[in-house]
């Protein structure tokens, strides 16, 4: 396939005219519109063939091509077409093999993220709870503000639905602790309304840090829920605003179970040869003291400082001694779209001889 030198990105009037797209909220819709780039794509030239397995939805937006299948029939796809408001053989593996006719324009969106977000809206759509007034009289889902991609992309639509039944509504002014560090975990908290500060404090005599300021849509909180340890940051906020949070017990069974894939030893041996890394999240002086040959020493509270650095096509595999600091590193690199897993049990009691 070849491509002009100078792609561009769909509009959103593109998208909002395409099967089921047309469905999502308008601000899903001008997300996707923010990611997707139109391919330029010559005659002759084979989009996919009949058997494969690309979980891509592909859209026609101008010029022509034919499916065609090993039993010799074919059908014509012209852009402007009802017929192209559809997603082209939406089936895996394809039933057809494509082919274009003309220099064409297409899309291409990846078939889990498109159905993430119908679900995600489609949940969310008519439930009272989750609608607010605006003062121009209309309504907003404040769940748009949240990336479903990330943090929910893996969940069972059923546990989404659950998640926001289970939440419960607070109401906070600027400058409330919601937080504390050394406190012990409790609550899983997402902003519907306001902003909030992140910081640290190193030792009892030293100034806190701060980390990172938080927005609409953003969560916090996991980490001491999943690891069982004190808080080790602060949260507080720097406007008024309001919090959806949600009870320890409901976040383990919705949403940390879910999305933590544990794996054993053989399987973490495996993936190492196979585009693995493991990432050992404990301290430098217990990286020091011995860890499984090529990993990586990133501490859990250094994380989210560092997690920019990782490569999103690699499997990482987490680990710490017990298993509770590297289930909650797993499912905040899950939370930034990358593929993570934990070694179950942990390596305390691995032989030394697999440690170096």
């Amino acid at each position: 396939m070849e491509e002009l030198e100078h792609p561009n990105y769909v509009d959103v009037d593109t998208l909002s005219s395409l099967e089921p797209i047309s469905t999502l909220s308008g601000e899903r819709i001008r997300e996707l519109a923010n990611e997707i780039l139109i391919e330029h794509v010559d005659t002759d030239i084979t989009l996919f063939s009949e058997g494969d397995i690309d979980n891509q939805v592909i859209y026609l937006i101008s010029g022509e091509l034919e499916l065609r299948t090993g039993m010799g029939t074919c059908k014509l796809i012209t852009a402007g077409t009802e017929a192209s408001w559809h997603p082209l053989d939406p089936k895996q593996p394809r039933q057809t093999t494509a082919m274009t006719l003309s220099p064409v324009e297409i899309i291409r969106i990846d078939k889990n993220k498109l159905d993430t977000y119908l679900t995600w809206d489609q949940i969310a759509t008519g439930d009272d709870k989750h609608d607010e007034t605006h003062p121009d009289g209309g309504t907003k889902n404040w769940t748009n503000n949240i990336t479903p991609s990330a943090t929910f992309s893996s969940l069972p639509p059923a546990n989404i639905k659950e998640l926001f039944t289970r939440m419960e509504s607070i109401d906070v002014k600027s400058g409330d602790v919601i937080i504390k560090q050394g406190d012990p975990g409790d609550y899983y908290y997402l902003i519907k309304q306001g902003q909030a500060k992140v910081t640290r404090q190193q030792d009892p005599k030293s100034e806190p840090v701060e980390l990172a300021v938080l927005g609409e849509g953003s969560n916090f909180g996991e980490e001491a829920l999943i690891s069982n340890n004190p808080r080790n940051a602060n949260v507080i906020m720097v406007t008024e605003g309001v919090l959806m949070r949600l009870a320890k017990k409901d976040f383990v069974e919705l949403l940390q179970e879910p999305m933590i894939d544990k794996v054993t030893l053989d399987e973490v041996l495996e993936g190492i040869q196979d585009n693995g890394q493991c990432i050992d999240v404990r301290v430098l002086s217990e990286f020091d003291q011995g860890h499984l040959p090529g990993s990586i020493n990133m501490p859990l509270n250094e994380l989210r400082q560092h997690v920019s650095e990782l490569d999103k096509d690699t499997h990482y595999i987490c680990y710490c001694d017990t298993g509770r600091r590297s289930s909650a590193a797993a499912f905040l690199l899950a939370q930034y779209g990358y593929h993570a897993s934990v070694l179950k049990d942990g390596v305390q009691g691995l032989p030394s001889s697999y440690m170096i």
